[in-house]
């Protein structure tokens, strides 16, 4: 099956000299909360969001999964917050919603602590992604749930597509959402082709978005193109050769989405 992302997030973009280059060739981006300064949530992305960018902020969780650590979600919390009372379009913000990988059970349990400030984020207008990971309830449970914590369906369903991903089964009981954000997963692989057809299949119409880890697969790409670069003496102000570097192949080789 044949499938284009409504928004492809290019993730992997918080460091300062990539997140320069991806500002500066206007694709969707993806950051981490707990990797983002002071001037990036206050200046950096608002500025994009204003200038009708995309913007993707993960919280984190699944790095703190696979590091065997505890979130500070007050810090991730903040990090959300500051880009969202900087911008005039939240509308172009996507955040995660607080979750436990693998954990279905203790997802719900922050969601009802959270619930105020999902609820918060959400009227402000900002696309809020709330995680629907596995355990004894179905999917489609886990969404009703979600509907009920946060007295509302205008949120985005997360599908996780790593560890702990949600199987097909799971998928054909999600029916009627308007929503849903594959996370970790761009490139459609045969099995996630399946998967996005049995959502399709009961959510006709519904928004499709995903990110991935843009910069991963293209460390020794951009390496080549760094080495062949000389030092840019043409502007008073000039970008590294990193910047330049993944700039150009940003240029040629970003995701493909709706509204890139």
């Amino acid at each position: 099956m044949s499938h284009r992302w409504h928004l492809a997030f290019h993730s992997g973009f918080s460091a300062n000299s990539d997140l320069r280059a991806a500002v500066d060739a206007g694709v969707p981006i993806g950051v981490v909360a707990p990797l983002l300064s002071l001037a990036k949530v206050m200046l950096t992305l608002p500025r994009f969001l204003d200038a009708s960018g995309h913007v993707f902020i993960d919280s984190g969780a699944f790095t703190a999964y696979q590091q065997k650590r505890e979130v500070d979600w007050e810090r991730v919390f903040g990090k959300y917050e500051s880009v969202i009372s900087m911008t005039v379009r939240p509308q172009g913000l996507s955040i995660v919603a607080p979750d436990v990988i693998g954990d279905q059970n203790g997802t719900l349990k922050l969601w009802e602590h959270y619930a105020h400030r999902v609820k918060h984020w959400i009227a402000s207008g900002a696309r809020v992604i709330v995680p629907l990971q596995r355990g004894c309830l179905s999917a489609g449970e886990m969404l009703e749930r979600a509907k009920a914590i946060f007295g509302t369906d205008r949120f985005c369903c997360g599908i996780p597509s790593n560890l702990e991903a949600m199987g097909i089964e799971d998928m054909h009981t999600l029916i009627g959402h308007h929503d849903f954000h594959i996370l970790g997963r761009v490139i459609v692989t045969s099995e996630l082709s399946a998967k996005l057809q049995a959502l399709k299949l009961g959510n006709p119409g519904a928004i499709m978005t995903a990110d991935a880890n843009w910069l991963r697969s293209r460390t020794r790409q951009i390496g080549v193109a760094v080495n062949a670069l000389l030092p840019d003496k043409t502007t008073p102000i000039p970008d590294s050769r990193r910047t330049r570097a993944v700039r150009s192949i940003l240029q040629l080789e970003a995701y493909d989405s709706l509204l890139a």
